[in-house]
């Protein structure tokens, strides 16, 4: 997985951010823990999911911008893209300018992409106002940002993303499949992967 990423790395620009793992308790049914009045937030990590190329991507659950709980795998069926983005860096910012264009452009084909703040612009947990400002200053209207933090993100790939520099984008197929994914922002490439894919 590493490898693939990093045949890509050298021709994107981006941030380089300091890592920190964690792992997550698993629910035994993830499918049912979402009903739950106050589900757990995070990544939940299965023996049978994971986040390397051709892997089932394991569940995510976070709060949007609106403060409503946000999971992956009801997407099912949708080709997403991951927007793993921090705050304070300059090469996420011109790609949140895009991201209601490139919505737009392909959200009646089925397709979502999503944001995934992971910094503030203090490189702290993300919250609300800040999701609701990151989504208000770059017209980001009818598609989720996500309130994350540093929990998921794994250089190994093991416990979380492997988020090596900023943004860095995961594309998921509509099985809920990882397909490929990229450090740093080049958005011709970002639509050829989501044609493709499409």
């Amino acid at each position: 997985m590493v490898i693939l990423w990093a045949l890509v790395l050298s021709f994107l620009v981006g941030c380089t951010p300091t890592l920190e793992t964690s792992t997550e308790d698993t629910p035994e049914d993830s499918a049912t823990f979402i009903e739950e009045e106050e589900p757990v937030l995070g990544i939940y990590v299965t023996d049978d999911c994971g986040q390397a190329v051709g892997a089932s991507v394991c569940e995510m659950v976070l709060k949007d911008q609106n403060d409503e709980i946000w999971s992956l795998h009801a997407l099912k069926g949708n080709v997403i893209v991951l927007d793993f983005s921090a705050m304070w860096c300059g090469p996420c910012q011109s790609a949140a300018s895009t991201v209601q264009q490139t919505q737009d452009d392909y959200e009646s084909q089925g397709f979502n992409y999503i944001t995934v703040l992971i910094d503030d612009p203090t490189a702290d947990t993300v919250e609300l106002d800040e999701a609701q400002g990151w989504a208000d200053t770059h017209g980001i209207q009818t598609t989720a940002v996500l309130q994350g933090n540093r929990d998921l993100i794994d250089y190994t790939a093991l416990a979380g993303y492997p988020v090596a520099s900023w943004p860095t984008f995961v594309f998921i197929d509509r099985d809920l499949n990882v397909h490929w994914g990229i450090y740093g922002f080049n958005e011709e490439y970002i639509r050829e992967q989501i044609e493709e894919m499409l």
